[in-house]
């Protein structure tokens, strides 16, 4: 009992000795306190999570954030830098983002081991220092061979388990390898693999983690490298994306210190030029107090429409700028504390991020500050109105008019300050014009009549006066909505030129004969031949091929990448299949379907088929199935089983003819499709039911000869390509006409890329990208 009791606080001594020294040497880790703490709860990470913009949570603190952002289509953005979250992007099951592994095990550093010494613990506390060579696994300490014997059988001692000095050597290597390493983080071949066996590898081509075995027996043709190689190489390569990375992050922020200045320039321009119309307004009697409040409200919306720029683009560069951070810290953390393993298991998807942020245009392009002034008028009596002078934006000419009272009707002074073109309303956005009515003067006389009728007048100061005061010609004014449709587009063509860039197709690919050319949500332009689908990035460099198959052949290529294939079966009997955009060749929809003819055929990302033809099946009680004439439009579910097919009949009109090319906007639960045969677009919603319809109407002069082309951008915008006609029109989502281009080529396919650019491709295989949206 004596010896069990000093045994005992022997045993005290020890272990306090040792979580003393324990915690000495966690305390050397130094960790940045950022890259272990969630930024939404400010707390360390518990589970955490990352998603595609590389930016970590606590697992907990992102899912309750999705559950309070997630819109309808279960997207949803990133809490630091808006990045957009879909389903998609997601591993495994809905709502299952990946772990940081990274962040996981710095979260629990582990401890390297500590070289022990191997006296036995009796004889070493009782003055002597014997060697031991049994080792006590439930004490954790050495004991020679004369203290092993009685160690077990002491009655409190008797369950401990013993084992010989090299076993204990072979288990403490094997558990600081693991400690080493952390959590397993790669996939292994089989059980039998140990990083520390010098035959082990990774193979590059299954992304798995070899032992010498499996290396020579089942991967011997593969490209199998050290794990340690392979991290290097990913640290050297990334470099000089990180260094472009740090360029734009410097170019950013130094553009977003001059955006302040910029602000506080319009700003002060603004209160200026308010100021000195105030001023100038005191000079005049209360009869032009309504023309005083016409030059406010215009000041407001031109200045309003700057800062509203300004804001827009500091809202954007700031989320570029963090998206650029947050891939930064991630990438250098995980080089700086980050495993091979890790390295290696997350190289894919830091190096796809990195070249995703570098391809993305920076939006740093000069804001110019047009020199808006308020012009200084020839003030007389008879001009009266000219002592406000007009308001000119840049080098915009104003002409001064030095005419009389008798050539110039006194209400023609408003008229033309109020015209649409002198007012400079032209030069804003499409978009505000839809949303901001602007005024256009209208006088129900012709300005013969009016001079006419002025000219008779007395030309004393105060009749003219009198006569300009008429509250009915001031307010006889309409809105934007009501100028005629003629007119809105006169001032809203342009010529298609300057593109930004220009990309020209490989020489191969140019040999082959074209089917279709397609540009999916990530701006990868996907192009089908005869023979083979290619993937090229938005450089025009080939990013990879996919063969077809014997025996398919490519019917049509979607204007968002989809590639579908059709090999015929006899008896208006077809098999189809749809290929997803992502350049992966991944089917999308795949069956027989039945069907008079096949105009176009693609599929939404659900798996539904979506076929137009001129011709489609009846049943008649007399003579059974028959082909019956007329545009349809036919949707087939994922299997294989008609779900609905929309002819004139479910529009009590004749809108279809010969349907053609269809786009699908996913976003908006909306199918356009182009009908060169009725020379108009229609809309549909997921219904079926008409939303809308442009083109040509009965009674007014035509616009289109086709149309022939049809696609979508990000923002929901419809562009119409008319190719007889060399005509591209960008229509709103709700229909209304836009812009619309002209010129000279006769273009192969029309889209628009994710960073806002439109484009055409031309049959010599050239690409131009061009500002559209401005």
């Amino acid at each position: 009992m004596e010896f069990a009791g000093k045994y005992a606080r022997l045993w005290a001594m020890k272990v306090k000795t040792r979580c003393t020294s324990m915690e000495l040497e966690q305390s050397e880790l130094v960790i940045p306190r950022q890259l272990l703490c969630c930024k939404l709860c400010d707390e360390e990470f518990t589970k955490p999570c990352y998603l595609p913009c590389l930016h970590t949570f606590c697992q907990k603190c992102i899912h309750d954030h999705r559950q309070s952002s997630t819109d309808e289509e279960g997207y949803f953005p990133c809490p630091t830098c808006m990045t957009e979250v879909g389903p998609e992007e997601e591993d495994g099951a809905l709502g299952n983002l990946p772990e940081n592994v990274l962040a996981r095990r710095l979260s629990v550093p582990s401890l390297d081991p500590v070289k022990r010494e191997t006296l036995c613990f009796y004889c070493k506390n009782a003055g002597n220092f014997v060697e031991g060579k049994t080792h006590c696994v439930t004490c954790d300490e050495f004991l020679c061979n004369a203290c092993a014997d009685s160690h077990t059988t002491q009655e409190e001692f008797e369950d401990h388990q013993l084992q010989s000095e090299e076993d204990y050597s072979t288990h403490l290597e094997k558990s600081s390898s693991t400690a080493s390493l952390g959590q397993q983080v790669l996939p292994v071949c089989c059980e039998a693999y140990d990083p520390l066996d010098i035959g082990a590898m990774f193979c590059v081509e299954c992304d798995v983690s070899v032992c010498a075995d499996c290396h020579v027996n089942e991967h011997a043709e593969h490209r199998c490298a050290e794990l340690t190689a392979i991290a290097q190489h990913f640290e050297t390569k990334i470099k000089e994306p990180l260094e472009e990375l740090d360029n734009d992050s410097m170019e950013i922020s130094e553009f977003l210190e001059n955006l302040d200045s910029t602000e506080q320039t319009i700003l002060e321009q603004k209160d200026s030029l308010k100021q000195n119309v105030k001023e100038r307004t005191k000079q005049l009697c209360s009869l032009i107090k309504d023309y005083q409040k016409l030059l406010l409200d215009d000041i407001e919306r031109r200045f309003d429409n700057q800062l509203e720029d300004i804001k827009t683009r500091r809202l954007d560069l700031e989320m570029h700028l963090e998206a650029i951070r947050g891939v930064k810290d991630f990438t250098n953390n995980l080089i700086t504390y980050g495993s091979y393993e890790e390295k290696v298991h997350l190289r894919k998807k830091v190096g796809y991020r990195i070249r995703e942020l570098c391809e993305e245009s920076l939006g740093t392009d000069p804001i110019e500050i047009p020199s808006v002034t308020l012009m200084e008028p020839n003030v007389t009596v008879d001009t009266i109105c000219d002592m406000f002078g007009t308001i000119a934006t840049g080098d915009e000419p104003v002409a001064k008019e030095q005419e009389t009272k008798e050539d110039l009707p006194t209400s023609q002074h408003f008229q033309r300050y109020h015209s649409f073109g002198d007012s400079g309303h032209g030069s804003d956005s499409m978009e505000q014009a839809e949303t901001e009515p602007e005024l256009v003067e209208i006088f129900e006389k012709t300005p013969r009549e009016l001079h006419r009728q002025d000219s008779k007048q007395d030309g004393s100061d105060t009749d003219m006066l009198s006569s300009s005061n008429s509250s009915d010609k001031i307010k006889n004014v309409k809105f934007r909505e009501q100028v005629q449709q003629n007119e809105f587009e006169n001032d809203n063509a342009f010529n298609l030129e300057n593109p930004k860039r220009e990309v020209t197709l490989p020489a191969p690919i140019q040999k082959e004969c074209i089917k279709g050319i397609g540009i999916n949500e990530k701006g990868d332009i996907i192009v089908g031949t005869t023979s083979t689908i290619h993937v090229l990035e938005k450089r025009g460099i080939v990013r990879g091929q996919i063969p077809l198959e014997n025996g398919w052949n490519i019917h049509s290529v979607s204007s968002d990448g989809k590639v579908s294939m059709t090999v015929p079966r006899g008896d208006n009997r077809f098999k189809v299949r749809v290929l997803k955009n992502d350049g992966t060749g991944h089917i999308l929809s795949d069956f027989n379907v039945e069907s008079f003819g096949l105009n176009f055929v693609t599929s939404d990302h659900s798996g539904t088929l979506i076929i137009t033809s001129n011709r489609y099946a009846q049943i008649h009680k007399s003579h059974g199935k028959a082909a019956k004439s007329g545009g349809n439009i036919a949707f087939y579910g994922p299997d294989g089983h008609l779900i609905r097919r929309i002819t004139n009949e479910d529009f009590h009109a004749n809108l279809l003819e010969k349907p053609q090319m269809v786009v699908v906007d996913e976003k908006r639960h909306k199918t356009y499709v182009a009908d060169p045969g009725s020379h108009r677009v229609i809309a549909l919603n997921a219904d079926g039911e008409l939303v809308f319809e442009y083109g040509n109407q009965e009674g007014q002069e035509e616009i289109y000869q086709g149309p022939d082309l049809i696609s979508i951008d990000k923002y929901g915008n419809i562009i119409i390509t008319d190719k007889r006609e060399g005509r591209i029109d960008i229509l709103g989502p709700k229909g209304t006409l836009k812009k619309s281009f002209y010129m000279d080529d006769i273009p192969r396919f029309v889209g628009a890329t994710p960073d806002k650019l439109l484009v055409t491709a031309m049959p010599d295989g050239n690409m131009k990208f061009y500002d559209y949206l401005n």
